[in-house]
């Protein structure tokens, strides 16, 4: 019998919820081997039996809930991993051990990868029990491997400017992109996905649309994000969005700065200087669209209010 097959599955649209009926097509995206994929009914799921059986029912009831594409497209990237090789296993016959061997069976995963992929199946188990189709949880008995985050990266000012200098020059929409970044605190998520109408500049606020905010604990909430001068100036010299082939025109913009770039360079220079200049932890959780408990933790006391007031008046070159 040819098993189950995950589906590259970029994303599941929207469902009508009284039809249980997707509303839009399932969007393909990748390649992938033969073995690796999800074959995923539009119909309601029926009880999971095998690990693929699972995971698709997992899927499914996910999108119906209304979770976002960027999150079913990395729970499908996960949850292919795992299932390789286990499709038609009983979902109920997998132990511990096995997943912690599958855990450890790539040299190259680091602690944080390991770390996602064990919480992403934990999850996909728990729902399981929660259905009632399972009756215990097999990835809680695979600890989780301690990860050390690094402090935040920061661009110091003269690093900002020569960032948006270099994009002005290469590409106005993606030297748009990062002046949102920097200065307005959006995740990279949210600013590649960000309409022209959502950023008023008569009205003097950028609004990050509950649907494009990030998913938190509170849930996804809608915030306004204040435009300060030196953005409106950035802003004013032209470009358009949402940013098209986001990826690669925002890496070429920062390579031609010859500015190194860590992860999440954009909001953690943001959420500092914003912390330090304005001097309200308040106010920059709300902006920023987080607690002032990691704002406190995170952030206080790592640039002087002297450099804050130079990030702030940071202006486009004439």
């Amino acid at each position: 019998m040819t098993p189950e097959k995950f589906l590259p599955l970029a994303a599941l649209q929207q469902i009508e919820a009284a039809a249980l009926q997707l509303l839009a097509a399932v969007r393909h995206a990748g390649t992938t081997s033969p073995t690796s994929s999800v074959s995923l009914s539009l119909a309601s799921p029926t009880p999971a039996q095998t690990v693929v059986d699972l995971c698709n029912a997992f899927l499914l009831a996910k999108a119906r809930a209304g979770r976002s594409d960027r999150y079913l497209a990395l729970l499908v990237k996960e949850l292919r991993s795992f299932t390789q090789g286990r499709e038609q296993r009983p979902a109920a016959s997998i132990p511990s051990a096995e997943i912690e061997a599958w855990l450890y069976s790539n040299e190259k995963w680091g602690a944080r990868t390991r770390r996602n992929r064990l919480l992403n199946v934990r999850t996909l188990f728990a729902w399981a029990v929660k259905r009632g189709e399972l009756v215990g949880n097999p990835a809680l008995g695979v600890d989780i491997p301690e990860v050390e985050d690094p402090p935040p990266s920061i661009h110091t000012p003269a690093e900002v400017r020569a960032v948006l200098e270099a994009a002005r020059l290469t590409d106005l929409a993606a030297m748009r992109c990062l002046a949102i970044r920097y200065f307005a605190g959006l995740r990279g998520t949210e600013a590649i996905a960000l309409e022209e109408k959502e950023i008023q500049l008569e009205r003097g606020f950028i609004e990050v649309t509950a649907l494009k905010a990030k998913k938190t604990r509170r849930g996804r909430r809608r915030r306004l994000v204040k435009i300060e001068p030196n953005l409106k100036a950035w802003l004013e010299l032209g470009g358009e969005l949402p940013l098209r082939q986001a990826n690669n025109r925002l890496s070429w913009a920062v390579q031609s700065s010859g500015v190194k770039w860590p992860k999440n360079v954009t909001r953690h220079s943001f959420c500092s200087y914003h912390l330090a200049h304005f001097g309200s932890a308040a106010r920059t959780a709300l902006e920023a669209g987080h607690t002032e408990e990691m704002l406190f933790g995170n952030y206080r006391e790592l640039v002087t209010q002297e450099e804050a007031a130079g990030y702030w008046q940071i202006f486009p070159s004439l």
